[in-house]
């Protein structure tokens, strides 16, 4: 009876206090509003869109529907005159066994998704491709940090964790793939709590924590980078992770002055 009588008085302690005990009041992490998820969800073209009050996006891009807008959010336009390497197939190709559309990449490059996440994200996309691949082909799933997205880590199709400069392996962690023709390919990245892991088929393959190969870990980009016998098509990708609420309040203005109110009254709790 007497632990049930001080069980409430310690929470109304905690609350008076602070959750460390200072004295000082506790300030709750920041949450969407109902119009400001509204909002963010409208600078998206995917086919399924998700959002929570924390920040946390699902975004699913079914390309086989060949729905041209699908292509706004990412850079270079598979619909743009110039993305030759990155483009909606033609009537005569794409066509391959459970696939009958999507976009097509080739020989090499990069497409990025143009939302900025924290780190703490997963992407998963299938592939298939045209041709029988070599020795030292990639198809990575990215995740792209810090000025002009140079630091750059992936996953070559699941089986392989690879570290990128620009669209080439310089180091890697695993067996690279092998490319057989007309093979369905499910992989991607899983990056959480520092630490990178390839997908295959949803689950893990490698994994890395390295602050080499993390170096200055920070807020970034996802997206595909290829390069040598390339030609495939990819008809779905999905992402799901922690959006950068800085780079969405860029865009929406009434969620950039709450947001910098919010952190405002964190610094004044903590001074």
């Amino acid at each position: 009876m007497t632990i049930l009588l001080q069980i409430p008085t310690l929470v109304l302690l905690c609350a008076l206090q602070g959750a460390d005990g200072s004295g000082k009041p506790e300030i709750p992490a920041f949450q969407l509003n109902a119009a400001e998820q509204e909002r963010i969800l409208d600078l998206f073209q995917a086919t399924e869109e998700k959002i929570s009050a924390d920040g946390t996006v699902e975004l699913t891009y079914d390309f086989e529907r060949e729905d041209r807008s699908l292509g706004d959010d990412w850079f270079p336009s598979p619909g743009s005159e110039i993305s030759g390497k990155v483009r909606w197939r033609r009537d005569w190709e794409g066509h391959s066994r459970g696939v009958s559309g999507g976009v097509i990449i080739a020989d090499e490059g990069q497409w990025f998704h143009a939302a900025v996440w924290q780190p703490d994200v997963r992407m998963e996309l299938t592939y298939v491709s045209f041709l029988g691949g070599r020795r030292g082909d990639m198809v990575a799933a990215v995740f792209a940090w810090s000025k002009r997205l140079r630091q750059r880590v992936g996953s070559n199709l699941g089986t392989q964790l690879v570290r990128i400069a620009g669209t080439r392996a310089v180091g890697g962690v695993g067996k690279a793939p092998t490319i057989a023709y007309e093979e369905h390919h499910k992989f991607g990245f899983e990056l959480k709590e520092g630490r990178f892991s390839s997908l295959l088929n949803g689950r893990a393959k490698e994994q890395t924590d390295s602050k080499k190969i993390l170096k200055k870990l920070g807020r970034g980009q996802v997206g595909l980078v290829w390069r040598g016998t390339i030609s495939g098509i990819v008809p779905q990708v999905k992402i799901r992770g922690k959006l950068d609420l800085d780079w969405a309040a860029d865009q929406i203005a009434p969620l950039r002055e709450r947001l910098d109110q919010h952190r405002q009254e964190m610094v004044s709790a903590a001074e």
